[in-house]
């Protein structure tokens, strides 16, 4: 009987231990990268979600329901298909069928961040995108999606953005009384990408306690 028991938790514990040694690298660079995110505000409680997907695979890496990005860690992400089904961890973000969906139509797409900045939401929960009002954010911003309220998780939410992002200039989506999409190429791009949104985002709202914000144009 000891030994039943004892085969038994070896299974058990070696297989955990195996799910956390698999892919270890980019869970570890998603973890570091979601407390990074993070530190700088761009989330608030539990809300949000981050993901990287695995070069090569048809699985992407996400944040599980209900944690805070700043303290994620092996049991707090969960490995799932493209096709979204739950290959390890707990039950994941309830946006996780975004994640998926975007990664199989943009091939550009190695990270996706869904966040909850407050300057970035603020114009999104107003209806608006946030205007490239400064030169740096004339590539990424130029173009962005924008989509009507639904709640968390439904269908609506889920194919309205899928189809935004089969626009190929677009990598950034605000939702109106939500937040925000971001891509990225790799989770070092995400970051950046997010920052920069967000950072416009503050100082389009500065200028309108000036005058209108005047986007910024190459000539």
């Amino acid at each position: 009987m000891k030994k039943i028991i004892l085969l038994f938790l070896i299974i058990i514990f070696g297989c955990k231990a195996q799910s956390d040694i698999e892919y270890k690298e980019y869970k570890d660079r998603l973890i570091e990268t979601a407390k990074r995110c993070y530190d700088r505000q761009l989330f608030w409680g539990s809300g949000g979600d981050i993901s990287v997907k695995i070069p090569g695979t048809d699985k992407f890496i996400v944040k599980s329901t209900g944690y805070s990005l700043g303290s994620l860690d092996y049991d707090r992400i969960t490995t799932m298909t493209l096709d979204n089904e739950t290959i390890d961890g707990k039950t994941p973000s309830h946006e996780a069928p975004i994640h998926g969906n975007i990664y199989k139509i943009r091939k550009d797409a190695g990270a996706i961040l869904h966040m909850h900045a407050p300057y970035s939401t603020a114009w999104a929960t107003a209806g608006m995108t946030v205007p490239p009002v400064t030169q740096q954010s004339v590539k990424l911003l130029s173009k962005c999606g924008i989509v009507k309220y639904h709640p968390v998780g439904s269908n609506e939410l889920i194919d309205e953005i899928t189809d935004l992002y089969k626009d190929k200039e677009i990598k950034v989506v605000f939702m109106e009384n939500h937040g925000v999409f971001v891509i990225g190429k790799d989770l070092e791009e995400l970051l950046n990408n997010a920052e920069l949104v967000e950072n416009t985002a503050r100082i389009a709202y500065l200028l309108k306690s000036i005058g209108a914000p005047k986007e910024f144009k190459f000539e």
